[in-house]
């Protein structure tokens, strides 16, 4: 893999500085040279310069990739003064409740992407230095300098040329002091003698100390793997973008499945409504008509449908006929159903109340069940229960077939 510096918009004849490095990330060759006589390796990823990138850190809930770009955006509307419209934003994984959010030119992305196809990913240089208790002052690849925040954002200074302290750095230690998140330590992670240490201690409100010295190129692994990529934001906005084309070409096939669903669920209220309207006449005929023979107890159309049926039975009786829920009809009704108990199950038989009871002995459940199934088909409703001695089966006529 070949990894190379970028301090600004790349042209095909300036030359980079870049590493080649083998499959576990350790440089083994360094070079100086424009883009056509880089290594012919056949990926590339791109070091931006601290001074090209804005690093924020975002304290955001979890929620879903495709909602976090929206959040993220809607999060720095007040924080950066660059038009969002005009920017590139990398977002890297959210880690402990805190998003690491890069901000570059639009226009720079773009052109880095465009220099070589080889080119997989694009990270901030500010983004690979490690991370300390307190904060991190780095020298950058491009000669100036960059300060790393232990929440992991960052920010551009310039060069140090004198004992004073660079004045975004001042500047930022001065409005830490004021909310009161100075840092504890300011890590110097570059050759400065005690003296320099010591005024800048002095000048800035905070300690600041030693630190091994760093470069990009001792990025580690796991920085390089964590690090926000911009290329994955132009694939996603890429994707976001041919999904959206979809839609729009699918929206007449949308609307028509819409319109056919909604003519569906009209049609369902309206045949429901005829239905609640049917069973209104319904239900006011059997009123009038049980009014209409004088029958007693017929106020509603269930009291009605009753009366109705015994006023039928009583009539049918005096006419010397039988009526469908006497003893005989009914077990005739249900004979086919109890042909499938075992032999020897019934043990005795009661007729009362237009209902036959069955004691049975024990009968296997899903034989019962079956028997059930079929005097419901019938017409007949059974009603079980569980004896001492074994189940009680008792049958009437439904309501159906009176």
């Amino acid at each position: 893999m070949l990894r190379v510096f970028l301090s600004a918009p790349p042209r095909a004849d300036r030359a980079e500085h870049w590493i080649r490095c083998d499959a576990e990330g350790r440089a083994i060759a360094r070079g100086h040279s424009a883009a056509a006589q880089w290594p012919a390796e056949a990926t590339i990823e791109g070091v931006l310069a601290a001074d090209q990138v804005r690093l924020v850190a975002l304290a955001l809930p979890p929620m879903p990739r495709e909602r976090l770009r929206g959040a993220v955006r809607y999060a720095l509307e007040d924080q950066i003064a660059t038009a969002l419209d005009d920017a590139s934003i990398a977002i890297a994984e959210p880690r402990h409740g805190a998003c690491i959010v890069a901000v570059a030119s639009e226009a720079l992305i773009r052109a880095i992407a465009a220099l070589d196809r080889r080119v997989t990913r694009i990270v901030p240089e500010s983004a690979l230095a490690p991370l300390a208790d307190g904060w991190t002052w780095c020298t950058s690849g491009a000669g100036d300098g960059f300060v790393r925040r232990a929440d992991g954002s960052a920010f551009a200074v310039q060069p140090v040329d004198d004992a004073s302290l660079p004045p975004e750095l001042a500047a930022a230690l001065a409005q830490a002091a004021r909310t009161r998140a100075l840092p504890s330590h300011v890590h110097v992670a570059f050759r400065a003698d005690r003296s320099r240490l010591d005024a800048w201690s002095h000048a800035g409100g905070a300690s600041f100390v030693s630190a091994a010295p760093w470069h990009w190129e001792q990025a580690s692994a796991q920085a390089l793997a964590t690090a926000p990529d911009f290329l994955r934001d132009v694939r996603e906005r890429a994707t976001g973008a041919s999904d959206a084309l979809a839609v729009r070409r699918f929206r007449p096939a949308l609307w028509l499945g819409a319109a056919a669903i909604a003519l569906y669920v009209g049609g369902l209220v309206i045949e429901w409504a005829w239905l609640n309207v049917e069973n209104w006449r319904l239900s006011r005929s059997l009123v009038e008509t049980a009014s209409a023979a004088s029958l007693p107890d017929a106020t509603g159309a269930a009291s009605a449908f009753h009366a109705i049926a015994r006023q039928n039975a009583q009539l049918r009786h005096r006419a010397l006929q039988s009526a469908p829920a006497d003893a005989l009809p009914l077990l005739a009704r249900a004979a086919p159903a109890l042909g499938a108990l075992p032999s020897a199950a019934l043990r005795s038989a009661r007729y009362a109340g237009d209902a036959w009871t069955l004691e049975l002995g024990n009968v296997d459940p899903s034989t019962l069940a079956r028997i059930t199934r079929r005097l419901d088909d019938a017409g007949v409703d059974a009603l079980t229960a569980t004896t001492p001695g074994g189940t009680r089966l008792r049958l009437s006529l439904a309501t159906t077939a009176r």
